[in-house]
């Protein structure tokens, strides 16, 4: 038999297998190690708000780890449990892992879609779909109590309903140039007179039937059904276009050329669809036009968004801004910063840019309805 044991840490045990250690550990030092523990479990985290078929999402995680971010997909919600009460939200997933609203130092509204949003093609049982806008419901509101506490960051998800298409144009048109526009239903006398090259636009980007969707198209304002609302804008000819994707203060531009178009095509998204090799490449701004994209911003109270624009000449035609527009598709392998200026943003480690709160949306003399 060996020599007594005392206790301590690397003391052999007289029991056991032979060659075996076992530690004694004091209350103390259990104590702290729980401690320790909780405290690793607890470190503040980013909520982020959306689907499980978010890929930019993917890349934030990636980005930040797994231990600094907690996401919550709508879709599946039935695989959280979700505890909402005056006093706290404590939200558990699939894995067992849990995060209160203590831990939440930043919220992130991402692409919260539910089920009949990502499948509208399919049929959903009434009850399910109730007990989905049940839930996505209660989401919004704790989404509410994070814009309403400060800790809700760069997406604004009700920026739309405050200040949609038709008055970002309204806007931008003491910042930019911004091509003329109407939204008209039933016989207006637009549809009967000489109109100079028109386009026709979707506000909703909804399909209007089977995988069917109304992409930006030249038209004939004479020729359109005055049973139905159209967005007429004037055709601009332009040689590119520009997208911007603004993260806070940080610019990030891109252009895609024109030049390859198919013939008669205005909408880029249908052309890379006819024409898919055309790529979107790196743009430098013009120092006058980041500075009015900035003072736009700025007057539309959005710390993110993706402005797009029409090139001709040198002349930027601002079209609109998408408060949650897509940025993943313009930067996949990360060069060109969009990627670190998110993970800045939206890291839990660091300082926290809550979203405006009062919004105030600066239309100074511009809008005259």
């Amino acid at each position: 038999m060996g020599p007594p044991c005392f206790f301590g840490r690397g003391c052999r045990a007289d029991q056991g297998r032979p060659g075996e250690f076992q530690a004694i550990v004091t209350e103390k030092e259990a104590s702290e190690q729980t401690a320790a523990a909780a405290a690793r479990q607890r470190r503040p985290a980013l909520f982020i708000y959306t689907n499980s078929y978010d890929l930019s999402a993917d890349v934030i995680v990636r980005r930040l780890g797994n231990d600094a971010v907690f996401r919550f997909n709508l879709d599946l919600w039935h695989e959280y449990v979700i505890d909402i009460d005056r006093r706290q939200v404590v939200i558990a997933n699939a894995s067992g892992r849990a995060v209160d609203s203590q831990d939440i130092a930043k919220f992130l509204w991402r692409k919260p879609l539910t089920n009949q949003q990502l499948f509208p093609d399919r049929d959903m049982p009434r009850e399910r779909a109730f007990q989905e806008e049940e839930l996505a419901y209660a989401m919004r509101e704790v989404w509410n109590a994070m814009y309403l506490s400060g800790r809700a960051v760069l997406i604004d998800p009700v920026s739309d309903s405050i200040a949609g298409k038709l008055i970002q144009a309204q806007i931008a048109s003491g910042h930019f140039q911004v091509p003329d526009w109407a939204m008209v239903c039933g016989a207006s006398p637009r549809l009967q007179a000489d109109l100079p090259p028109q386009v026709a636009k979707s506000l909703t980007s909804l399909r209007t039937g089977d995988r069917a969707v109304l992409y930006t198209t030249r038209v004939d304002a004479k020729q359109l059904s005055p049973a139905s609302p159209w967005l007429l804008q004037a055709q601009v000819a332009a040689d590119h276009d520009v997208t911007v994707v603004v993260v806070r203060d940080a610019l990030f531009a891109f252009a895609l050329s024109r030049a390859d178009f198919p013939a008669g095509t205005v909408d880029w998204r249908r052309a890379r669809a006819l024409t898919p090799a055309q790529a979107w490449v790196p743009h430098a701004l013009p120092p006058a036009v980041a500075a009015a994209i900035r003072r736009f911003m700025a007057d539309m109270s959005l710390h993110y968004g993706r402005l797009d624009f029409l090139l001709a000449g040198e002349g930027y035609f601002f079209l609109e801004v998408n408060p949650n527009g897509e940025w993943g598709w313009l930067d996949p392998s990360g060069e060109t910063g969009i990627l670190d200026a998110l993970a800045s943003e939206l890291s839990p480690d660091t300082p926290c840019h809550p979203l405006p709160n009062p919004r105030r949306i600066n239309v100074a003399d511009r809008l005259s309805w």
